[in-house]
């Protein structure tokens, strides 16, 4: 597994308020939109079956959030396919339960 940047490196404008992680320039919107957010440079990871791709996003509210982007090729039988595409949906499903779910311990992992 790699590790890449996607596109350019940002040119690191902030704005005031920027937390040290945000992207800047066109990555945030949080001084420019109404309801825009922080966001940071994408971290994109190259495997063997695919690419993994997280962003990370703060509203004005101060609340945080991930972006999860999975990309990977599917069997070309249809059948397959689909199965294939619901069964990473259910095991994403049961892993970021397992790890953001509600009885987790504020700042801990289970």
């Amino acid at each position: 597994m790699s590790r890449a940047l996607a596109g350019r490196p940002a040119l690191h404008h902030k704005g005031k308020g920027c937390p040290d992680w945000c992207a800047g320039a066109h990555h945030c919107t949080a001084n420019r939109l109404p309801s825009g957010e922080h966001a940071s440079i994408p971290e994109v990871w190259l495997t063997d079956l695919g690419r993994l791709v997280a962003t990370r996003y703060r509203d004005h509210a101060g609340n945080d959030r991930v972006e999860l982007r999975v990309v990977l090729a599917l069997a070309d039988d249809e059948t397959t396919a689909q199965a294939q595409a619901r069964h990473l949906l259910a095991v994403t499903h049961m892993v970021v339960t397992r790890v953001f779910g509600p009885d987790k311990q504020e700042g801990h992992l289970r």
